[in-house]
């Protein structure tokens, strides 16, 4: 089991698989490591004894994705994401984070339903909590909402036509509603309203708390984990190599996901940012993750079958845990004396 995935989803944020699910697929899928990094979410008392006790051939790690909020004094204004692996799910400081980031997540969702209805959608918030199991509610489950209902399908479809209508004046338009309709269906929420960037402005809602990024890794490394900064693609073009190689050499970061973005569409980034990267992680001796970001059961399943996008992955784990100070109690690596490269 070669692959290895140290970014991955479950339905305690916004993926589709809870954790054992996840373990599962990962099993099927010659996916030999998983971390488990929830949005500004950590395992419950009940699923960590669960991890504890399974006989999975997939070794798992406790992670968390952070949203964070830029550097100390920083003069850029953008949103990156702070994946932690082999943090203390336990950890008070992280737990409070966890509470106030959920806690902003319902006021946000709240806020985006009210915007759709506001568009004609018939949606509620008790709809989104349903949908999620009363965990966070993330946009995908803002779309699963949407789709139980045969009337909202009726309104996206109205408001595809219009984007069609608008692209043929507008190439701007034109290139995402062409980008859209090659995505396929699913992505139709996401280009039309629900991203910062969409055709239809006024819906979508940013987070209403974030800490900055050095309170983040403080509170990642004082919890016994690394943190890495994630998925370099969706802010590059606000935080360049420049200030990318600040932070690490002033070691506010512990490393960055050298693999990430699983889409066709950006692979040749990919290949020019990950050089960049690398170059980087050499430089400042500081460490590599990644992996597919996994939603769905799809996601594993696709990307296991990638092979020249998953074989970036072996071995990525045990590099951290040989590099690094990281404590590998929250994990199902036994020893880190054992790890051998």
């Amino acid at each position: 089991m070669k692959y290895q995935t140290l970014h991955a989803h479950t339905t305690t944020s916004d993926g589709l698989l809870t954790y054992r699910e996840v373990l599962t697929t990962c099993e099927k899928n010659n996916i030999g490591v998983v971390a488990f990094t929830d949005h500004d979410s950590l395992p419950s008392d009940k699923t960590m004894n669960m991890l504890r006790n399974t006989k999975s051939r997939t070794k798992w790690i406790v992670g968390i994705e952070i949203s964070s909020g830029p550097p100390k004094n920083s003069s850029i204004n953008f949103s990156p994401h702070v994946i932690g692996l082999f943090v203390n799910p336990f950890n008070k400081d992280l737990k409070d984070h966890c509470y106030y980031a959920q806690k902003a997540r319902d006021e946000r969702m709240r806020k985006m339903v009210k915007n759709l209805t506001g568009l004609g959608f018939d949606i509620s918030a008790a709809d989104c909590l349903k949908v999620s199991g009363g965990e966070a509610v993330g946009r995908p489950h803002i779309v699963q909402a949407l789709n139980l209902k045969a009337k909202n399908k009726e309104v996206m479809e109205s408001l595809r036509k219009k984007m069609k209508a608008d692209a043929e004046n507008d190439g701007k338009v034109k290139e995402q509603y062409d980008l859209m309709m090659e995505q396929g269906e699913s992505q139709y929420p996401y280009v039309l309203f629900l991203s910062d960037d969409s055709y239809i402005k006024g819906v979508y809602v940013d987070y209403g708390y974030r800490i900055d990024l050095d309170t983040c890794v403080k509170i990642i490394r004082n919890s016994g984990g690394v943190a890495l900064f994630a998925h370099w693609f969706t802010e590059i073009k606000k935080f360049g190599a420049m200030q990318m190689e600040k932070l690490l050499k002033e070691n506010r970061l512990d490393g960055v996901e050298t693999v990430f973005g699983f889409y066709d569409d950006i692979r040749d980034e990919l290949i020019k940012e990950r050089k960049i990267l690398k170059s980087l992680v050499r430089k400042y001796n500081k460490v590599e993750g990644g992996g597919v970001d996994a939603h769905t059961k799809e996601h594993f399943e696709d990307f296991s079958k990638d092979e020249w996008y998953a074989k970036m992955t072996a071995g990525l784990a045990e590099k951290i845990i040989s590099k690094s100070e990281v404590d590998v109690t929250w994990s199902s690596f036994k020893n880190k004396n054992a790890i051998l490269i």
